[in-house]
């Protein structure tokens, strides 16, 4: 069962090199396009996708959702295909669907410049200037749909395990060296790969029927498969979808048993700018799956006038203004657009700081618990969260960012004393985060002098046994008694501090605490 995946932004070189591995190999050849037309004919706007991302025309956090249940089409689709033999599945970045299973080979083409200019002028009947310039804008479009689908650039060599330059060889040449390489053991299938790759291809179908169901089509849910075992966790603010989970899932073929969780608890992260890339963001969303957390984004801005409690606000935790679930699946037979998205002004766009970039990789991540925005008084926060759910951890990230280095500061941590005092809820700072909740250089060591402090002690008493027993119950005891007790009231306090701070730390780091 080799599946060999070809990536190149040129269609036709693609097309070429897959239906001539295929003859080789004696199976059939699959494209993206025959795949996007089931998932236009099955409801998924795929065009109308397309078209949003490039132009921006909705919310990013809804463009998140339609992009998850593209994702669980195409990796469906692909899963199933490849269940029945070898296949050849070509796309413009298809190599990063089936992340994780080894008897895959992924493929990169480049194709020759040249040839792919004279194919542009002759399909679209443009000039050469003209069809460079749409070959350039083509490749930027391109890159830019598989940040957003994948989070990597359309050429990241590191997704790859081989890349042809067809300046440099033909593809009947490049063809032959592929069908020798799906012959390699390093790519045949193996008991391990065929369970990961059942595992994917069974999320895929629950993530498609959550995401196309009426029911559950705008829910952020996280889905996870183990030999049919189906775990699916939702936010608490998605409470009221869990009973009906079990009864769009029952019934897909694989499913033997499956299991609802809420996340365990929130998180607050309240900030003036987010950014998805940053180490604070990391340590959230690392924090979040060990407490089995839902993370919700507020972005507060800073008051024109007056301190902290100055200005006007529009806030609610856990809102997310502006995001509808979206719409029911319309099969294309029904859709009068195809699926493609009319031509329209676009919209200006308002800056939001990172928020719908950072509320997009939270639910791909499916811990996005919802977002909201507020203008000057912290009161309303501190009414809020006395309202709202439950928080555990309340974190203040980049603030006052108008203001000098030392003044941003001093008001970072005001605002923070300020919902301390007011609210039952742990408020860190962002900067503090790392060296309170997450393992880093302060907890190894805390870890290694804990241990020193616990292995001279244990050492000390070993030693020393016949002494020390001599001094608590021995012929010196009733000299000393005072002293002993005082000694046992001091020494095994610090023994259990010494120790329960280094397996506590251990935990840690090991991430079971």
């Amino acid at each position: 069962m080799a599946i060999v995946i070809i990536s190149s932004a040129d269609e036709q070189t693609r097309r070429e090199l897959a239906v001539n591995l295929a003859r080789k190999l004696g199976c059939d050849s699959m494209s993206r396009e025959q795949i996007l037309d089931a998932a236009t004919e099955a409801g998924i706007p795929v065009g109308r996708l397309e078209v949003a991302v490039l132009k921006r025309l909705a919310p990013r956090e809804r463009l998140s959702r339609d992009k998850a249940r593209y994702l669980a089409f195409v990796t469906e689709s692909v899963c199933e295909r490849a269940s029945k033999g070898d296949l050849v599945y070509h796309g413009r970045n298809c190599h990063l669907l089936l992340q994780g299973i080894s008897h895959v080979i992924r493929v990169c083409v480049v194709p020759e410049p040249d040839r792919r200019i004279n194919n542009t002028m002759a399909r679209l009947g443009l000039d050469r200037e003209k069809a460079i310039e749409y070959i350039r804008n083509l490749d930027g479009d391109l890159d830019n749909w598989s940040h957003f689908v994948h989070g990597v650039g359309l050429t990241e060599p590191r997704y790859f395990d081989l890349v042809f330059n067809l300046q440099n060889i033909s593809i009947e040449s490049a063809s032959a060296a592929l069908c020798s390489m799906a012959q390699l053991s390093d790519f045949q299938p193996t008991p391990a790969s065929i369970r990961a790759m059942k595992n994917l291809w069974l999320a895929a179908k629950v993530r498609n029927k959550i995401g196309t169901h009426e029911l559950t089509a705008g829910a952020d849910l996280r889905v996870s498969t183990q030999e049919g075992r189906v775990t699916i966790t939702y936010m608490p603010g998605q409470s009221k979808i869990a009973p009906k989970i079990p009864e769009v899932v029952a019934g897909i073929g694989g499913v033997h048993e499956i299991v609802c969780t809420m996340a365990t608890t929130n998180l607050l992260w309240i900030a003036e700018s987010f950014d998805p890339s940053s180490s604070l963001f990391a340590e959230i969303n690392d924090l979040a799956g060990r407490w089995g957390a839902a993370v919700e984004l507020l972005r507060w801005s800073t008051p024109r006038e007056g301190g902290i409690e100055g200005g006007e606000t529009g806030f609610a935790v856990g809102s997310s203004p502006g995001v509808s679930p979206p719409p029911r699946p319309v099969p294309k037979a029904m859709d009068p657009t195809g699926g493609i998205e009319d031509d329209r002004e676009e919209p200006e766009e308002v800056p939001d700081n990172g928020l719908a970039t950072t509320a997009e990789r939270l639910i791909g991540a499916g811990r996005f618990g919802g977002s909201g925005s507020a203008t000057g008084q912290m009161e309303t926060v501190v009414t809020s969260l006395k309202s709202g759910p439950q928080y555990s951890l309340v974190v203040i990230g980049e603030m006052f960012l108008s203001k000098p280095s030392s003044v941003k500061t001093r008001l970072t941590r005001d605002a923070a004393s300020f919902l301390r005092e007011r609210v039952n809820i742990p408020v860190i700072i962002g900067d503090e985060l790392q060296g309170q909740f997450l393992p880093g250089k302060r907890h190894l060591i805390g870890i290694a002098s804990s241990l020193l402090g616990s292995a001279i002690l244990f050492g000390l008493v070993f030693t020393h046994q016949e002494q020390v027993m001599d001094f608590l119950a021995g012929p010196a005891w009733k000299k000393w008694r005072i002293l002993a007790v005082l000694g046992v009231a001091l020494v095994v306090p610090l023994m259990a501090y010494l120790y329960g701070r280094a397996t506590g730390l251990i935990l840690k780091l090991l991430k079971f605490g």
